[in-house]
């Protein structure tokens, strides 16, 4: 009996202490001022890293090497990068005319992301059409860092016009895109 109210008593004072902690970690959450997030299109960003140098140097590296594969019989490894081409190119359409997340592109682009989120003085960055994730920041806690990221990226005039032209249109909703996609219209 006594072991059972020993454990009861120390129970109840576990309970309390993490009653008081989590109060007092809501105290101190609420003195901190709401977190800024940095919001992007990322449809732009995914046709500006398209154009990249270096982007464009791993597609035609991989274009070269399928058909020199083609062309020394080595059917499987031709399908099998040609294949990886086919996908590089669909996630890219997705990105560029719906709203597929560029995850992709901003690991590549990590360390410029960091110099962006330091000079906006965000937090994280967000895409613009993650409206889930978005409702959890204010309005005014959003921060359009589409051109902070843009600048990275060294277009042509003909390149900023395509990024305007995209700017005002409305993306594909990604399951239509998705459709498409398999009907080979996208």
């Amino acid at each position: 009996m006594k072991t059972k109210s020993k454990f009861i008593g120390l129970l109840a004072t576990t309970v309390f202490a993490a009653i008081i902690g989590t109060t007092n970690l809501r105290a101190a959450e609420t003195k901190t001022a709401p977190e800024r997030v940095g919001v992007y299109d990322s449809r732009v960003i995914a046709y500006a890293h398209f154009w990249t140098e270096a982007h464009q140097k791993k597609i035609n590296d991989l274009a070269r090497t399928a058909r020199e594969a083609k062309a020394t019989g080595q059917t499987n490894r031709y399908h099998e990068l040609a294949a990886q081409l086919n996908r590089r190119q669909e996630q890219n359409h997705l990105q560029v005319f719906s709203t597929a997340p560029v995850d992709n592109v901003l690991a590549e682009m990590k360390d410029r992301v960091a110099a962006v989120q330091k000079e906006a003085g965000v937090s994280r960055l967000i895409s613009k059409w993650d409206d889930k994730t978005l409702t959890a920041y204010p309005r005014d806690r959003q921060v359009d860092v589409t051109d902070l990221l843009l600048r990275e990226f060294k277009l042509s005039e003909k390149q900023m016009k395509v990024v305007e032209d995209l700017r005002k249109q409305k993306p594909l909703p990604l399951d239509q895109a998705e459709k498409l996609m398999r009907e080979g219209k996208l």
